[in-house]
């Protein structure tokens, strides 16, 4: 998301040390990101619908970057927006990104849901409507990002958009104008995106600050494991292929941080699905907090 000014940073085997980093607030008690224990959400009927503005728009993505532990779509400026599902105002979409592992054995999203970790993770990174990033930062609400598991499902086409948008990078740091007709929702596709998980945390990457209002969906997007079969695009050994072979990184997340004293809630149309004896639970919970 927004990584540290000249901190030295890994993932393998250095998450540990984050919070050794000058400044960092990667030991924190709001971190992210989380697992997900269903049973213990908490429906909040104040979680209702998303507006999107422009998630249909195929014109709004301007580039996409292969950082060296991501890859990135930045999005044009003051386009993308939402608002609703439970947020404070409207918050201004600046980019997307993925976390990932390394084979179908070793899958790399960032929350778990129950404990399970999906294949990959994308995180729609946005800011509160009129801040500047140093304002977001410093906000314990400043930022929004909307996070979408990533599953592969055989039944799924192999075709676009994904096969567009992931055929065009080759090499780290590799940046590309983008001029394919592709929209945000085009990428999600049939996510019902009225079933969701909220909860305060953090970024996930260093400097990890405690400014993020995290919304994970609870139905994830399905892709083709074999989304091509092309030779110039074929992703990391077994899994999905998605991204480039000589991108040479991988087990980009960072692991579950302790909930700590926390509570995750879930909407009115996600909490519709859970087991009747929790419902029955979770609304005489709510009834005696009323009295």
């Amino acid at each position: 998301m927004f990584v540290a000014d000249g901190a030295q940073w890994c993932y393998t085997g250095c998450g540990d040390h984050w919070a050794n980093i000058e400044g960092s607030f990667c030991g924190g008690k709001r971190q992210s990101p989380v697992n997900i224990v269903t049973s213990n959400v908490k429906k909040d009927e104040h979680l209702g619908n998303f507006t999107f503005v422009n998630f249909t728009s195929r014109e709004v993505f301007e580039s996409m970057v292969n950082t060296g532990d991501t890859v990135k779509i930045n999005l044009k400026k003051n386009m993308v927006e939402f608002h609703g599902g439970g947020l404070n105002g409207t918050y201004t979409a600046i980019q997307f990104h993925f976390h990932w592992g390394d084979t179908e054995y070793h899958p790399g999203s960032e929350h778990l849901i129950n404990g399970k970790r999906s294949q990959m993770e994308m995180h729609v990174v946005s800011l509160k409507k009129g801040y500047t990033t140093e304002e977001a930062l410093a906000d314990s609400q400043g930022i929004a990002v909307l996070g979408f598991l990533i599953e592969a499902n055989k039944n799924m086409s192999k075709s676009e958009p994904w096969m567009n948008l992931t055929s065009l990078l080759t090499n780290s740091k590799d940046l590309v104008n983008l001029t394919e007709a592709i929209s945000i929702n085009d990428l999600i596709g049939t996510v019902n995106l009225t079933k969701f998980y909220r909860y305060m945390g953090s970024l996930t990457t260093p400097m990890c600050n405690e400014a993020v209002l995290w919304t994970v969906f609870e139905e994830a997007i399905q892709v083709h494991p074999d989304l091509s079969n092309s030779n110039t695009c074929s992703f990391l050994p077994h899994q999905m292929q998605m991204f480039p072979t000589k991108m040479e990184y991988h087990n980009v997340y960072r692991p579950v941080q302790d909930f700590h004293s926390r509570t995750i809630y879930t909407s009115a149309a996600a909490a519709s699905n859970l087991p009747t004896f929790l419902v029955l639970l979770l609304l005489s919970s709510s009834h005696v907090l009323s009295e």
